[in-house]
């Protein structure tokens, strides 16, 4: 049976970081009214039907038989979805306004490419209106209000991913966490994080001339600050009832093993101990509570 592995380190008093008010770094963002636009058409489209045209026009899906001496433009039957350009930009863009069953001989690229419009499929959008959308049975979204929100919420995804502002913010809360909580260190493992920075110190150092300006003293207080984001993270674990197991360690191996298929098993378990794990799996705890609380803060304004 898999054994329950833990820090001997621990967070005596862990602050909650969800009071921290990072209101000030929430700027930047605006919303973008042609990308919104288009998603609300993209939405629109996957709910609305399709009729057929009498005339071409963009947006349309054009059935087509072309003639011509270069072969590409030789074809029968072939679907154009106009003004997407993936057949012929030149050649959709003349067809716009033709009727169905005209024929008409175009000019692409230098060739004569002879047309004939078989068919025209129009997309018809369904009116934005609550009934409209309340009817498309989409989760959380009821009205119209909903979808632009919906809509929105993917700019600002794309924001938290690209934008400087979270990272910055999820870096204040984890500043103001580590002031306010209260971690006993365990003299061994802080002993032992130190002879890993060292250890790293040397091995960013070696023949590397911009990490030259990297001290000691730094590099120790880097990693014995991730050994007190470990402790609050194994706390944070322990609330939500989560735990680290020799299973999920033997897993861990399993993957070095198979990165680095010239080294030993032994060899990988005295380069990246039990402890080393624990410490690096229950940090990544707390850094992604502290990022889910800031995308959290950032949608909630965001999105309106």
């Amino acid at each position: 049976m898999a054994e329950t592995i833990r820090l001997k380190s621990r967070a005596v008093e862990v602050y909650d970081f969800r009071r921290v008010d990072i209101s000030r770094f929430i700027t930047g963002f605006a919303v973008d009214e042609a990308q919104l636009k288009k998603d609300l058409e993209r939405v629109l489209r996957r709910y609305g039907r399709q009729e057929d045209a009498a005339q071409v026009c963009e947006g349309d899906t054009v059935t087509l038989n072309c003639r011509s001496d270069v072969g590409r433009y030789n074809k029968t039957g072939v679907p154009v979805p106009v003004g997407k350009g993936l057949f012929s930009p030149a050649l959709e863009e003349q067809m716009v306004g033709m009727a169905r069953g005209e024929e008409r001989t175009l000019t692409v690229d230098g060739t004569a490419v002879t047309v004939e419009i078989v068919r025209i499929r129009r997309a018809v959008l369904p009116e934005l209106t609550d009934e409209n959308v309340a009817s498309f049975g989409m989760e959380g979204v009821t009205t119209a209000d909903d979808l632009r929100r919906h809509c929105i919420a993917r700019q600002v995804e794309g924001f938290l991913l690209e934008d400087e502002n979270p990272d910055m913010a999820a870096a204040f809360v984890w500043q103001e966490l580590a002031k306010n909580s209260q971690v006993e260190r365990d003299p061994g493992e802080c002993a032992r994080v130190e002879v890993r920075a060292d250890a790293k110190l040397r091995e960013m150092t070696a023949g590397n001339s911009a990490a030259a300006g990297l001290d000691l003293e730094t590099m120790r207080r880097i990693f014995v600050t991730e050994l007190d984001l470990a402790a609050v993270g194994a706390e944070l674990m322990e609330r939500d009832g989560a735990t680290l197991t020799t299973d999920d360690y033997a897993a861990y191996l399993d993957k070095l093993t198979e990165a680095y298929p010239g080294r030993t098993r032994a060899e990988l378990m005295e380069e990246h101990s039990v402890e080393a794990f624990v410490i690096e799996r229950c940090a990544e705890y707390t850094a992604q509570a502290i990022d889910g609380y800031v995308a959290e803060t950032f949608r909630r304004a965001l999105v309106k």
